[in-house]
């Protein structure tokens, strides 16, 4: 019998959203612009274990939701920066069992990491930043610095 060659187009699988978005990110008219259709390109899920995250702005902060099903709050990171939020999770569980009957032990654990890096515009008042994580989703609400308008003499 003669073994089928094996597929290797299987291998690409996990890129293919990825080639597929970034072709159609540079090959298509956006809808709504070039920069919005860049901002929709960078947060979607990575591939290999990310997040999606929602981002959104007005005229006095910013709004940005992720989605961490499975995640406990203790797990969660987050760091602002003037101009960049990032946020961290890191998963991490340990399973033991001791095997009497046939004196053998068992362990195994699971450590994960996901970050996502989301630029901001303009500068944001750290300090008065407030994060709620509720059923899987965190909402993170930035206000932004404002700026000194000066007249001309």
């Amino acid at each position: 019998m003669k073994e089928k060659p094996k597929n290797m187009n299987n291998i690409s699988e996990p890129f293919q959203h990825l080639i597929h978005s970034m072709d159609r990110l540079f090959t298509e008219s956006p809808n709504h612009g070039l920069l919005q259709s860049m901002n929709d390109f960078f947060t979607q899920a990575k591939p290999f274990g990310g997040f999606p995250v929602d981002f959104t702005e007005n005229s006095k902060e910013y709004l940005i939701t992720a989605e961490l099903p499975g995640v406990k709050k203790e797990q969660i990171e987050l760091e602002i920066l003037p101009q960049y939020v990032t946020i961290n999770v890191q998963q991490e569980e340990r399973y033991e069992k001791e095997d009497t009957k046939n004196q053998g032990f068992h362990k195994k654990g699971l450590w994960k990491k996901s970050s996502r890096t989301i630029p901001l515009s303009k500068p944001t008042i750290q300090h008065k930043a407030v994060a709620q994580y509720k059923d899987g989703i965190l909402n993170i609400r930035i206000p932004k610095e404002r700026g000194k308008k000066l007249s001309i003499d």
